[in-house]
């Protein structure tokens, strides 16, 4: 089936079901929050469409909206599908503000941790989860970092963030018997010293070939 058959498909067998959208490299179905779970599993169970695969969940912050979009496809059909859920922004909406829809677990367990990356890198809240808490960032990082509102930390834990901050082996300097380095510039690269080689055995069992004044 051709994309256009697929969308006429599930126009016919589930409301909430919008145009289909062939501007873009993937074409793309919007699909109302409250009926993205019928549509995915529709598309699931029925012998035409057989997308037995979700390939991915993702989240796009756009200025007046956040887009959760589903990408599944069937093995059995070689033909492919995007779904898209467009979450409007209220007026005045902050960094406090997290957009709602249904998880997909309950149709393609594989949702599971695409949904709490979403979660944890946009504050997508996926209603029904079940186990909605972060997946890349420790529990207590607050905000999300992919928003367009967030606010970058300097620092978390004693460990610095900044883009220009001094790494740690530029900071010991002294602290481990060695001469302090020079300040570098900020926005300078953070240019790391080469580790020593390796001794260890290789694939082939022999150590590495020694270099000229090793002893």
């Amino acid at each position: 089936m051709n994309d256009s058959e697929i969308h006429a498909r599930l126009v016919a067998n589930v409301e909430g079901v919008g145009e289909l959208d062939t501007s873009a490299g993937d074409p793309c179905v919007g699909v109302s929050a409250d009926a993205v779970v019928d549509a995915l599993g529709f598309l699931r169970d029925d012998d035409e469409c057989s997308m037995e695969m979700l390939h991915c969940v993702t989240a796009v912050d756009r200025e007046k909206q956040v887009d959760v979009v589903y990408h599944v496809c069937s093995y059995a059909r070689h033909h492919s599908l995007t779904l898209k859920v467009e979450l409007p922004k209220p007026e005045g909406a902050d960094e406090h503000w997290h957009p709602e829809v249904p998880t997909a677990c309950g149709v393609y367990p594989a949702a599971d941790w695409h949904e709490r990356e979403q979660w944890d890198l946009l504050g997508v809240r996926f209603t029904g989860h079940p186990d909605m808490r972060r997946i890349l960032l420790p529990e207590e990082w607050i905000g999300h970092p992919l928003r367009k509102d967030y606010v970058y930390p300097s620092e978390h834990g004693g460990i610095p963030l900044e883009l220009d901050a001094v790494p740690l082996y530029e900071r010991e300097g002294e602290s481990v018997g060695q001469p302090a380095p020079t300040p570098r510039e900020p926005g300078a690269p953070l240019n790391q010293p080469p580790s020593e080689p390796s001794k260890r055995p290789h694939a082939g069992g022999k150590a590495p070939a020694p270099e000229k004044g090793d002893s």
